[in-house]
């Protein structure tokens, strides 16, 4: 037989997950950098950032495609969007090396980023991605150290920017899982390129 406690211990109206909304954020910290492997068998990079307890994954798949000379685009955009968060923590000195695989290529960025990203607050753009799941912008710059005067910042909304969903969610949940696309093959511009386009929208 089953057995049910219920008593005041249980909080029924807090919620677990809190996920960073649209907009541009002030003191944002990188709180993790893993390398993992999804269900399917596609690595990918996912970084965590987090204010006030709120939460942003970015994640990064391995660029795949056909034609080798797109593939090569893909993989040279996801460099610079890297490249744009790493030397907010590293110089652009530091931030120099070869890699001769995907696994090769995150593990050396996690290695160069550990124990120099904990503390250091940053000013984060965020925005929906076309599956309406809260992410960083594809282009640069969506990040910059807090160290920048406000005045002088370089992130701001423009047009190109979705800050809306394009349809209200199909149930309760005040967010999307961000979690879901792990699970799932990702599409065929995964690593699309850094500008705005109108392809579908990268497995972040």
């Amino acid at each position: 037989m089953s057995t049910y406690i219920v008593n005041k211990s249980i909080n029924s109206e807090g919620r677990k997950l809190n996920f960073l909304d649209t907009g541009i954020h002030e003191d944002v910290f990188l709180i993790s950098i893993e390398y993992k492997i999804s269900p399917n068998n596609n690595p990918f990079l996912v970084f965590t950032f987090e204010k006030d307890g709120k939460k942003l994954t970015q994640t990064e798949y391995e660029p795949k495609d056909r034609d080798g000379n797109v593939l090569e685009e893909k993989k040279m955009n996801q460099i610079i969007r890297l490249k744009h968060i790493a030397t907010k923590y590293i110089s652009e000195e530091e931030f120099d090396f070869e890699s001769d695989s995907f696994e090769s290529f995150c593990n050396t960025i996690i290695s160069k980023l550990t124990g120099k990203f904990e503390g250091k607050p940053m000013r984060v753009k965020v925005v929906y991605s076309n599956k309406n799941y809260t992410s960083l912008p594809k282009y640069v710059p969506f990040i910059e150290s807090m160290e920048v005067p406000k005045e002088k910042s370089r992130l701001e909304i423009v047009s190109i920017d979705k800050m809306t969903k394009d349809a209200p969610d199909k149930t309760d949940q005040a967010r999307p899982n961000p979690y879901k696309d792990l699970n799932e093959e990702p599409v065929e511009d995964a690593g699309a390129a850094a500008v705005p386009s109108t392809e579908n929208d990268l497995p972040f």
